[in-house]
């Protein structure tokens, strides 16, 4: 990772549509990051490559179209220069980008038709943040994260078989997500002392994890079997 000297450079160096481009990554990446954060939330390799659209088929982003090059368009930053713009942020270690198959075809070339996805890099956030005035680095929140709807439910599922030690699929019957969420889950809750064990298996509540009302979260919902 750059230091900080480094990324005020770059900062001060990008034009105004590379800084454009790249603060529309960084808004979406921060909405991103908002909707997914907690012990249940997906992995961040999931969620961080950002669509900015299909090469050469503007057409496809159509109306209410939630790809980056349609809040670009918006602005009027979409032009046959658009791919420079991403290279220039590329070669300074701001993101990368990579091309994805859209399942179409180009009905002329009768070739697949790719779409272009975008991922900052943890300089790229940084000098983002310069841009808006921010600390590069956010400092970490000493509060503890809400817990997930289902971590919530292995908590609950804990407190109703209080002497079992228990699976990270038994309160549905089967893993509700992916299975490296669901380790991810446990992983988070015994690391919090709530509850115990061998993730994902052997799991067994604790005297934290018993006193622990799930009812009082905002996001609780007990599964309809329980």
């Amino acid at each position: 990772m750059a230091s900080a000297a480094t990324l005020q450079a770059i900062a001060t160096g990008l034009n105004e549509r590379q800084r454009a481009y790249l603060l529309a990554a960084y808004d979406e990446d921060q909405a991103r990051e908002e909707r997914n954060r907690g012990p249940g939330g997906p992995p961040a390799r999931k969620w961080r490559w950002i669509e900015y659209g299909p090469v050469g088929h503007q057409w496809l982003d159509g109306p209410g179209s939630r790809l980056l090059r349609a809040k670009l368009a918006e602005c009027g930053l979409v032009s046959q220069g658009t791919g420079a713009t991403w290279a220039a942020l590329v070669e300074r270690g701001l993101l990368t980008t990579r091309y994805e198959n859209t399942g179409m075809i180009d009905t002329r070339s009768r070739r697949a038709i790719q779409s272009l996805m975008v991922r900052l890099t943890t300089d790229g956030r940084k000098v983002s943040r310069l841009l808006r005035g921010e600390q590069p680095t956010r400092p970490r929140s000493k509060e503890p994260k809400p817990l997930s709807l289902s971590a919530l439910r292995l908590v609950a599922y804990g407190q109703q078989h209080p002497e079992e030690a228990f699976d990270f699929h038994d309160p549905w019957g089967i893993c509700p997500v992916d299975y490296l969420v669901m380790l991810g889950i446990c992983r988070g809750l015994v690391k919090r002392g709530l509850l115990a064990g061998d993730p994902p298996s052997r799991l067994k509540i604790t005297p934290a994890g018993l006193d622990f009302d799930v009812t009082r979260e905002n996001n609780w919902h007990p599964l309809s079997n329980t």
